[in-house]
């Protein structure tokens, strides 16, 4: 079974994800015999380390129209404009979308790439958040009987990290089922699927996928762009249920540190506590987000011998 990767991730977290979909997809987590076709938009400006590796190992997308795939996952990126159709890399994304729809059995769309769905085909607007959605989150399986979710506890935790929201009830109006939700009423749905022309869509608003260390980045990321930003972003929070209360406390120091005026942005980004705070990192949702997959890839497996 052939199942495509479109790699859309920015470069720090570009060969990351391919590596964490690799170990999700490998033939052990689902008894499937897989082979991860890779493919990303080419036209997506690119430093020069991840442009060699994807000339070594990645196709465009002009290859992947004649070499459908068994399954498909693309992945979200970071959002740059306000509007999903000012982002440049979105006339590419709406053809592989409605390419997708009519030539792919099924296909899992992660993050920014669920909300170009909906927005293309169901006309449903993303909807800024007034702080960032970051942490790991317990979320109720909606549905014990979907098959996506065979064997999943009642109540799974899955990472969010993102500055919008697609309402469920728009969701739900549209068609979609929710399959897995979330406790917390201000972090909203992790899973929905709907059948989308001849195939399947699973759309994850949280982030399945993510390794370990993924949120603990994304979050590194975004305190340099307070402390080089001169005032033009507020500071992060600690992404939620994530961190050990060793970490929290240590990070938390560091913001007072970071918050005070006439701090040296460089000498204090030079200190970040990464290493120190790397131990105490918990991945809670690595056993779940795996039997997701494997589920996701029986259910392809069984399109393909049909």
């Amino acid at each position: 079974m052939i199942v495509a990767l479109v790699n859309n991730m920015p470069d720090s977290a570009f060969i990351e994800t391919e590596e964490q979909i690799r170990s999700l997809t490998a033939p052990s987590s689902a008894g499937e015999n897989v082979e991860l076709a890779l493919y990303t938009i080419t036209e997506i400006p690119r430093s020069d380390a991840i442009a060699s590796v994807i000339q070594s190992r990645y196709r465009g997308l002009d290859q992947l129209w004649t070499h459908a795939p068994d399954a498909l996952i693309v992945t979200g990126t970071e959002p740059g404009q306000a509007q999903l159709p000012y982002e440049p890399y979105w006339p590419y994304l709406a053809h592989l979308l409605e390419w997708a729809a009519s030539s792919v059995p099924t296909t899992m769309l992660s993050c920014l790439a669920a909300h170009a769905s909906v927005l293309l085909f169901d006309g449903i607007e993303r909807v800024p958040r007034r702080v960032k959605c970051s942490g790991v989150y317990e979320s109720p399986v909606e549905n014990p009987t979907e098959p996506l979710v065979a064997g999943l506890p009642a109540s799974v935790p899955i990472p969010h990290s993102r500055m919008n929201d697609v309402p469920e009830a728009a969701m739900i109006q549209a068609g979609y089922e929710i399959i897995i939700g979330s406790e917390h009423a201000d972090v909203g749905w992790a899973v929905a699927t709907r059948k989308r022309g001849d195939g399947r869509f699973v759309l994850c608003q949280g982030h399945t996928e993510y390794g370990t260390l993924s949120l603990l980045r994304e979050y590194r990321r975004d305190v340099r762009r307070y402390l080089f930003g001169r005032g033009a972003v507020s500071y992060p929070r600690v992404p939620e249920s994530y961190f050990g209360p060793d970490a929290v406390a240590t990070l938390n120091g560091f913001e007072r540190r970071a918050t005070t005026w006439n701090v040296d942005p460089l000498k204090l980004w030079e200190s970040f506590p990464y290493e120190k705070v790397v131990a105490d990192v918990h991945n809670s949702w690595a056993q779940a987000s795996s039997a997701f997959y494997a589920n996701w890839l029986v259910l392809a497996g069984e399109s393909v011998a049909t």
